[in-house]
Protein backbone atom coordinates (compact mmCIF):
# COMPACT_ATOMS: atom_id res chain seq x y z
CA UNK A 1 0.00 0.00 0.00
CA UNK A 2 1.84 3.36 -1.13
CA UNK A 3 0.13 5.28 1.59
CA UNK A 4 1.87 3.05 3.85
CA UNK A 5 5.36 2.84 2.21
CA UNK A 6 8.61 4.93 3.51
CA UNK A 7 10.79 6.80 1.99
CA UNK A 8 14.44 6.56 2.50
CA UNK A 9 14.41 9.90 3.64
CA UNK A 10 12.08 8.58 6.40
CA UNK A 11 13.72 5.17 7.00
CA UNK A 12 17.05 7.93 7.86
CA UNK A 13 15.11 9.99 9.96
CA UNK A 14 14.02 6.78 11.95
CA UNK A 15 17.62 5.48 11.90
CA UNK A 16 18.52 8.60 13.43
CA UNK A 17 16.63 8.46 16.10
CA UNK A 18 17.24 4.96 16.88
CA UNK A 19 20.62 5.15 16.88
CA UNK A 20 20.79 8.14 19.71
CA UNK A 21 18.45 5.90 21.86
CA UNK A 22 20.69 3.28 21.08
CA UNK A 23 23.96 4.85 22.40
CA UNK A 24 22.26 6.06 25.47
CA UNK A 25 20.49 2.82 26.44
CA UNK A 26 23.70 0.80 26.10
CA UNK A 27 26.74 2.82 25.80
CA UNK A 28 25.48 5.88 28.39
CA UNK A 29 26.22 8.47 24.96
CA UNK A 30 23.61 11.51 25.48
CA UNK A 31 23.40 13.77 22.57
CA UNK A 32 21.08 17.10 22.97
CA UNK A 33 17.56 17.13 21.16
CA UNK A 34 18.97 19.83 18.43
CA UNK A 35 21.93 17.14 18.20
CA UNK A 36 19.59 14.37 17.19
CA UNK A 37 17.01 15.87 15.62
CA UNK A 38 19.88 17.08 13.07
CA UNK A 39 20.91 14.02 12.18
CA UNK A 40 19.89 13.68 8.45
CA UNK A 41 20.40 11.17 5.37
CA UNK A 42 24.04 13.00 4.84
CA UNK A 43 24.65 12.74 8.59
CA UNK A 44 28.34 10.34 8.97
CA UNK A 45 28.00 7.17 10.87
CA UNK A 46 31.89 8.46 12.06
CA UNK A 47 33.81 11.72 12.80
CA UNK A 48 31.65 15.06 11.89
CA UNK A 49 28.46 13.22 12.64
CA UNK A 50 27.55 10.23 14.94
CA UNK A 51 31.26 9.73 16.13
CA UNK A 52 30.61 6.33 16.00
CA UNK A 53 33.15 3.53 17.28
CA UNK A 54 33.03 0.26 15.85
CA UNK A 55 30.87 -1.38 18.42
CA UNK A 56 28.42 1.27 18.64
CA UNK A 57 28.27 0.92 14.70
CA UNK A 58 27.38 -2.25 15.11
CA UNK A 59 25.16 -1.93 17.65
CA UNK A 60 23.45 0.90 16.25
CA UNK A 61 23.25 -1.30 13.11
CA UNK A 62 21.39 -4.04 14.67
CA UNK A 63 18.90 -1.26 16.18
CA UNK A 64 18.33 -0.23 12.37
CA UNK A 65 17.50 -3.69 10.86
CA UNK A 66 15.16 -5.35 13.90
CA UNK A 67 13.21 -2.12 14.18
CA UNK A 68 12.22 -2.90 10.68
CA UNK A 69 11.52 -6.37 10.69
CA UNK A 70 14.96 -8.29 9.46
CA UNK A 71 18.04 -10.24 10.65
CA UNK A 72 19.78 -8.31 13.17
CA UNK A 73 22.96 -9.05 11.29
CA UNK A 74 21.32 -7.85 8.04
CA UNK A 75 23.66 -4.28 7.94
CA UNK A 76 26.45 -6.14 9.31
CA UNK A 77 28.87 -7.01 6.37
CA UNK A 78 27.60 -3.46 4.10
CA UNK A 79 29.50 -0.64 4.06
CA UNK A 80 28.59 2.11 5.46
CA UNK A 81 29.37 5.64 5.70
CA UNK A 82 25.89 7.61 6.14
CA UNK A 83 22.85 7.36 7.37
CA UNK A 84 21.90 7.40 3.78
CA UNK A 85 24.01 4.06 2.82
CA UNK A 86 22.04 2.17 6.00
CA UNK A 87 18.47 3.77 4.50
CA UNK A 88 19.16 2.60 1.31
CA UNK A 89 20.02 -0.64 2.27
CA UNK A 90 16.95 -1.05 3.79
CA UNK A 91 14.86 0.85 1.61
CA UNK A 92 15.83 -2.23 -0.77
CA UNK A 93 15.02 -5.07 1.18
CA UNK A 94 11.85 -3.51 2.38
CA UNK A 95 11.07 -3.39 -1.34
CA UNK A 96 8.58 -6.01 -1.33
CA UNK A 97 6.93 -4.60 1.94
CA UNK A 98 7.16 -4.96 5.44
CA UNK A 99 6.11 -7.77 7.71
CA UNK A 100 7.11 -6.54 10.99
CA UNK A 101 8.36 -3.86 13.41
CA UNK A 102 10.30 -4.38 16.12
CA UNK A 103 10.30 -1.88 18.96
CA UNK A 104 12.10 -1.08 22.52
CA UNK A 105 10.02 -0.18 25.97
CA UNK A 106 10.64 3.41 27.00
CA UNK A 107 11.32 1.79 30.43
CA UNK A 108 15.40 0.37 29.84
CA UNK A 109 15.63 -2.38 32.69
CA UNK A 110 16.57 -4.59 30.02
CA UNK A 111 18.74 -3.04 26.97
CA UNK A 112 17.70 -5.85 24.61
CA UNK A 113 14.11 -5.79 25.43
CA UNK A 114 12.18 -5.26 22.51
CA UNK A 115 8.51 -6.00 21.10
CA UNK A 116 7.61 -7.17 17.80
CA UNK A 117 4.61 -6.30 16.01
CA UNK A 118 2.81 -7.08 12.76
CA UNK A 119 3.19 -4.17 10.28
CA UNK A 120 -0.32 -4.68 9.50
CA UNK A 121 -1.56 -4.06 13.29
CA UNK A 122 0.80 -0.71 12.97
CA UNK A 123 -0.83 0.14 10.02
CA UNK A 124 -4.21 -0.21 11.48
CA UNK A 125 -3.25 2.29 14.79
CA UNK A 126 -1.89 4.33 12.10
CA UNK A 127 -5.43 4.32 10.14
CA UNK A 128 -7.07 4.89 13.34
CA UNK A 129 -4.93 7.92 14.33
CA UNK A 130 -5.84 9.13 10.64
CA UNK A 131 -8.98 9.14 11.22
CA UNK A 132 -9.28 11.20 14.94
CA UNK A 133 -6.73 13.76 12.90
CA UNK A 134 -8.53 14.26 9.85
CA UNK A 135 -9.41 17.23 7.64
CA UNK A 136 -5.79 18.71 8.98
CA UNK A 137 -3.43 20.42 6.25
CA UNK A 138 0.38 19.56 7.74
CA UNK A 139 1.38 17.58 10.57
CA UNK A 140 4.46 19.06 13.09
CA UNK A 141 6.31 16.80 15.32
CA UNK A 142 8.38 17.56 18.32
CA UNK A 143 8.87 13.62 19.01
CA UNK A 144 11.46 10.92 17.45
CA UNK A 145 10.06 8.50 14.86
CA UNK A 146 11.69 5.35 16.30
CA UNK A 147 9.24 4.79 18.84
CA UNK A 148 5.89 2.64 18.09
CA UNK A 149 3.48 5.91 18.99
CA UNK A 150 6.26 8.29 17.38
CA UNK A 151 6.39 6.29 14.40
CA UNK A 152 2.63 5.67 14.30
CA UNK A 153 1.85 9.27 14.35
CA UNK A 154 4.85 11.46 13.06
CA UNK A 155 5.48 9.34 9.80
CA UNK A 156 2.52 6.74 8.90
CA UNK A 157 -0.32 8.81 9.92
CA UNK A 158 0.40 12.27 7.67
CA UNK A 159 1.51 9.47 4.92
CA UNK A 160 -2.11 8.01 4.89
CA UNK A 161 -3.74 11.54 4.91
CA UNK A 162 -1.53 12.76 2.15
CA UNK A 163 -0.12 15.46 4.02
CA UNK A 164 3.02 17.14 4.45
CA UNK A 165 4.93 15.89 7.53
CA UNK A 166 7.30 18.93 9.27
CA UNK A 167 10.05 17.53 11.67
CA UNK A 168 10.08 20.17 13.93
CA UNK A 169 12.33 18.90 16.53
CA UNK A 170 14.87 21.13 15.46
CA UNK A 171 12.80 24.50 16.12
CA UNK A 172 13.02 26.41 18.94
CA UNK A 173 9.33 27.71 19.82
CA UNK A 174 9.66 31.12 18.49
CA UNK A 175 10.74 29.11 15.43
CA UNK A 176 7.88 27.27 15.92
CA UNK A 177 5.56 29.80 16.31
CA UNK A 178 6.42 31.31 13.03
CA UNK A 179 6.05 27.99 11.24
CA UNK A 180 2.51 26.68 12.21
CA UNK A 181 0.02 27.61 10.10
CA UNK A 182 -3.95 27.54 9.89
CA UNK A 183 -4.76 24.05 10.34
CA UNK A 184 -2.21 22.28 11.15
CA UNK A 185 -1.77 19.59 13.37
CA UNK A 186 1.22 19.36 16.24
CA UNK A 187 2.47 16.50 17.98
CA UNK A 188 3.98 16.40 21.60
CA UNK A 189 4.11 14.54 24.18
CA UNK A 190 3.13 16.61 27.98
CA UNK A 191 6.57 17.00 29.17
CA UNK A 192 7.34 18.71 25.32
CA UNK A 193 4.22 20.42 25.45
CA UNK A 194 4.85 22.33 29.14
CA UNK A 195 8.49 23.57 27.57
CA UNK A 196 6.95 25.10 24.82
CA UNK A 197 3.80 26.54 27.19
CA UNK A 198 6.49 28.30 29.12
CA UNK A 199 8.27 29.86 26.22
CA UNK A 200 4.97 31.13 25.04
CA UNK A 201 4.37 29.21 21.67
CA UNK A 202 1.66 30.58 20.19
CA UNK A 203 -0.77 28.74 17.30
CA UNK A 204 -3.14 30.24 14.87
CA UNK A 205 -6.80 29.33 14.40
CA UNK A 206 -7.69 26.11 13.77
CA UNK A 207 -4.82 24.56 15.24
CA UNK A 208 -4.97 20.84 16.82
CA UNK A 209 -2.91 20.19 19.63
CA UNK A 210 -1.97 15.82 20.02
CA UNK A 211 -0.25 14.53 23.10
CA UNK A 212 0.65 10.83 24.08
CA UNK A 213 3.02 9.39 26.10
CA UNK A 214 2.24 10.24 29.97
CA UNK A 215 -0.93 11.39 30.81
CA UNK A 216 -2.26 15.24 30.58
CA UNK A 217 -3.06 17.47 33.57
CA UNK A 218 -5.76 19.85 33.35
CA UNK A 219 -3.54 22.50 33.85
CA UNK A 220 -1.60 21.88 31.08
CA UNK A 221 -4.90 21.56 28.90
CA UNK A 222 -5.78 25.13 29.90
CA UNK A 223 -2.72 26.72 29.19
CA UNK A 224 -2.53 25.12 25.46
CA UNK A 225 -6.20 26.09 24.44
CA UNK A 226 -4.97 29.89 25.97
CA UNK A 227 -1.94 29.73 23.50
CA UNK A 228 -4.41 29.65 20.33
CA UNK A 229 -4.71 25.38 19.99
CA UNK A 230 -8.67 25.26 19.77
CA UNK A 231 -8.83 21.35 19.57
CA UNK A 232 -6.93 18.98 21.71
CA UNK A 233 -6.37 15.54 21.38
CA UNK A 234 -4.76 13.25 23.66
CA UNK A 235 -3.84 9.06 22.71
CA UNK A 236 -3.16 6.26 24.54
CA UNK A 237 -1.76 3.07 24.19
CA UNK A 238 1.85 1.83 24.85
CA UNK A 239 4.68 -0.03 22.67
CA UNK A 240 3.52 -3.33 24.71
CA UNK A 241 0.02 -2.93 23.16
CA UNK A 242 0.26 -0.77 20.10
CA UNK A 243 -2.71 2.74 19.69
CA UNK A 244 -5.79 1.51 21.64
CA UNK A 245 -7.70 5.04 22.64
CA UNK A 246 -8.32 8.75 22.13
CA UNK A 247 -10.01 11.81 24.57
CA UNK A 248 -10.78 15.53 23.96
CA UNK A 249 -9.50 16.95 27.89
CA UNK A 250 -8.20 15.33 30.68
CA UNK A 251 -11.49 15.04 32.48
CA UNK A 252 -12.81 12.89 30.23
CA UNK A 253 -12.67 9.43 29.93
CA UNK A 254 -10.47 7.22 26.85
CA UNK A 255 -12.96 5.90 23.86
CA UNK A 256 -11.65 2.92 22.33
CA UNK A 257 -10.56 2.81 18.32
CA UNK A 258 -12.96 0.90 16.54
CA UNK A 259 -10.36 -1.95 16.32
CA UNK A 260 -10.54 -2.96 20.49
CA UNK A 261 -13.50 -4.13 22.46
CA UNK A 262 -13.87 -4.21 25.96
CA UNK A 263 -14.10 -8.24 27.27
CA UNK A 264 -15.22 -8.23 30.50
CA UNK A 265 -12.39 -6.03 32.78
CA UNK A 266 -9.97 -6.78 30.37
CA UNK A 267 -9.12 -5.98 26.31
CA UNK A 268 -9.81 -7.79 23.31
CA UNK A 269 -7.89 -6.28 19.93
CA UNK A 270 -9.32 -7.09 16.56
CA UNK A 271 -6.34 -7.69 14.34
CA UNK A 272 -6.14 -7.47 10.27
CA UNK A 273 -6.45 -10.36 9.88
CA UNK A 274 -9.31 -11.12 11.66
CA UNK A 275 -7.99 -12.83 14.93
CA UNK A 276 -9.04 -11.37 17.95
CA UNK A 277 -6.27 -11.35 20.59
CA UNK A 278 -6.81 -10.68 24.27
CA UNK A 279 -4.30 -7.71 25.13
CA UNK A 280 -3.33 -6.67 28.84
CA UNK A 281 -2.80 -2.55 29.22
CA UNK A 282 -0.01 -1.18 30.91
CA UNK A 283 -2.45 0.35 33.18
CA UNK A 284 -5.64 -0.33 35.54
CA UNK A 285 -8.48 0.63 33.38
CA UNK A 286 -11.59 1.82 35.09
CA UNK A 287 -14.46 1.46 32.81
CA UNK A 288 -17.53 3.41 32.40
CA UNK A 289 -18.99 2.02 29.67
CA UNK A 290 -18.14 -0.80 27.02
CA UNK A 291 -15.79 1.35 25.30
CA UNK A 292 -14.82 4.10 27.35
CA UNK A 293 -12.19 4.04 30.38
CA UNK A 294 -10.53 6.53 33.05
CA UNK A 295 -6.62 5.03 34.06
CA UNK A 296 -6.51 4.10 37.81
CA UNK A 297 -2.41 3.72 37.85
CA UNK A 298 0.20 1.39 36.43
CA UNK A 299 0.58 -2.27 36.76
CA UNK A 300 3.92 -2.34 36.89
CA UNK A 301 4.66 0.28 39.42
CA UNK A 302 6.22 2.62 36.89
CA UNK A 303 5.54 6.56 36.89
CA UNK A 304 5.21 7.88 33.37
CA UNK A 305 8.50 11.41 33.38
CA UNK A 306 9.15 13.03 29.97
CA UNK A 307 7.37 9.96 28.28
CA UNK A 308 9.61 7.65 29.77
CA UNK A 309 8.34 4.98 31.83
CA UNK A 310 10.66 4.88 35.94
CA UNK A 311 10.57 2.78 38.29
CA UNK A 312 11.08 4.22 41.17
CA UNK A 313 12.70 1.22 43.17
CA UNK A 314 15.37 0.60 40.50
CA UNK A 315 16.26 4.20 41.07
CA UNK A 316 16.75 3.58 44.55
CA UNK A 317 18.53 0.66 44.37
CA UNK A 318 20.92 2.61 41.99
CA UNK A 319 21.86 5.21 43.76
CA UNK A 320 21.84 2.78 47.39
CA UNK A 321 25.15 1.40 45.50
CA UNK A 322 26.60 5.02 46.01
CA UNK A 323 29.69 4.85 48.85
CA UNK A 324 27.72 7.83 50.46
CA UNK A 325 24.68 6.36 51.20
CA UNK A 326 23.14 3.93 53.53
CA UNK A 327 19.89 3.55 52.25
CA UNK A 328 17.39 4.99 50.05
CA UNK A 329 13.84 5.66 49.18
CA UNK A 330 11.84 7.36 46.12
CA UNK A 331 8.73 9.09 46.19
CA UNK A 332 6.72 10.63 43.52
CA UNK A 333 5.73 14.11 43.63
CA UNK A 334 4.07 17.06 41.97
CA UNK A 335 5.02 19.86 40.65
CA UNK A 336 2.90 23.13 40.67
CA UNK A 337 1.95 22.33 37.07
CA UNK A 338 0.89 19.29 37.62
CA UNK A 339 3.87 17.00 36.17
CA UNK A 340 5.57 14.23 38.07
CA UNK A 341 9.22 14.07 39.79
CA UNK A 342 11.27 11.94 41.88
CA UNK A 343 11.88 13.11 45.38
CA UNK A 344 15.04 10.65 47.06
CA UNK A 345 14.81 10.69 50.73
CA UNK A 346 18.43 9.06 51.52
CA UNK A 347 19.90 7.92 54.88
CA UNK A 348 23.74 8.32 54.39
CA UNK A 349 26.44 5.97 55.62
CA UNK A 350 27.82 6.50 58.86
CA UNK A 351 30.16 9.70 59.39
CA UNK A 352 28.86 11.44 56.20
CA UNK A 353 28.15 14.74 56.93
CA UNK A 354 25.11 15.82 55.01
CA UNK A 355 26.02 19.10 53.68
CA UNK A 356 26.57 20.76 49.69
CA UNK A 357 29.68 18.86 49.45
CA UNK A 358 27.88 14.90 49.70
CA UNK A 359 24.53 16.38 47.71
CA UNK A 360 27.17 17.39 44.45
CA UNK A 361 28.56 13.93 44.97
CA UNK A 362 25.51 12.01 44.88
CA UNK A 363 24.04 14.57 41.94
CA UNK A 364 27.06 13.36 40.14
CA UNK A 365 26.27 9.67 40.50
CA UNK A 366 23.21 10.04 39.44
CA UNK A 367 24.02 12.15 35.88
CA UNK A 368 26.65 8.97 35.38
CA UNK A 369 24.31 6.52 36.54
CA UNK A 370 20.62 7.18 35.76
CA UNK A 371 18.77 8.44 32.35
CA UNK A 372 17.82 11.97 32.75
CA UNK A 373 14.12 10.83 33.59
CA UNK A 374 15.20 8.59 36.18
CA UNK A 375 17.39 11.36 38.20
CA UNK A 376 15.85 12.58 41.12
CA UNK A 377 14.89 16.56 41.47
CA UNK A 378 14.75 16.80 45.55
CA UNK A 379 17.35 15.23 47.70
CA UNK A 380 16.37 15.09 51.62
CA UNK A 381 18.87 13.79 54.12
CA UNK A 382 17.26 11.83 56.91
CA UNK A 383 18.40 10.53 60.10
CA UNK A 384 17.93 6.37 60.48
CA UNK A 385 14.76 7.39 61.80
CA UNK A 386 13.32 8.49 59.12
CA UNK A 387 13.43 12.37 60.93
CA UNK A 388 15.28 15.36 58.32
CA UNK A 389 18.81 15.32 58.87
Amino acid sequence: MKAFSLSEDQIARVIGAAAADELSRRFNRHADFLTIASWTQNTPLGRGGLSLDEAEKAACARRAATLFGLDADYLAARPAEKIADWAHDLAAALKDGLTSFSFKPAARNDEDAAYSHRADAIYQDAAAAANVLYGRRRLLSFVAPHSLLGLELSVLTPNLLGIEAVDARGMTPDELSKNLLFGDVLVATPTLWRYMMQEELQAPDNSLAVSFGEPMTPELAVDMRKSGFGVLRELYGSTETGLMAWRDSPSEAFVLFDHWRREGDGLMRLCPDGEARQVEAMDRLTWEGERSFTLSGRRDGAVQIGAVNVFPEAVAETLRAHPHIKDCRIVVGRRGDGAARLIANIVLADKTPPNERTARDIDVWCRVSLRQQERPQIYNFEMETGAPA
